[in-house]
């Protein structure tokens, strides 16, 4: 909730001053350049998500205990799978079993 509140405050700010300066009566280069301030904005956001989507599968934390607990269930399953006729032992890579 805080990161809403955050994030609210500043995108009332930045409208607040956006329009203020829409208003205030820029040369046209500038005031063109203000008309795309929120497309810039919008697409600075964007990238700035995917950063931190990809910092974070990049720093993504791995647990070795639930590796292997992981891997003793996929173990168990493909022994079943065996056992019912599904699969063929051979199917399987030598490491897995």
């Amino acid at each position: 909730m805080r990161r809403l509140v955050t994030l609210g405050s500043f995108a009332v700010a930045f409208l607040a001053v956006w329009v203020y300066a829409l208003q205030s009566g820029l040369p046209e280069a500038y005031n063109t350049a203000v008309r795309l301030l929120p497309l810039w904005a919008l697409v600075s956001f964007g990238l700035y998500s995917l950063a931190v989507i990809g910092w974070s599968l990049a720093h993504f934390p791995t647990c070795p205990k639930d590796a292997k607990i992981l891997q003793g269930e996929m173990k168990e399953a493909q022994r079943e799978l065996c056992a019912r006729g599904i699969f063929k032992a051979d199917e399987f890579d030598d490491k897995n079993k």
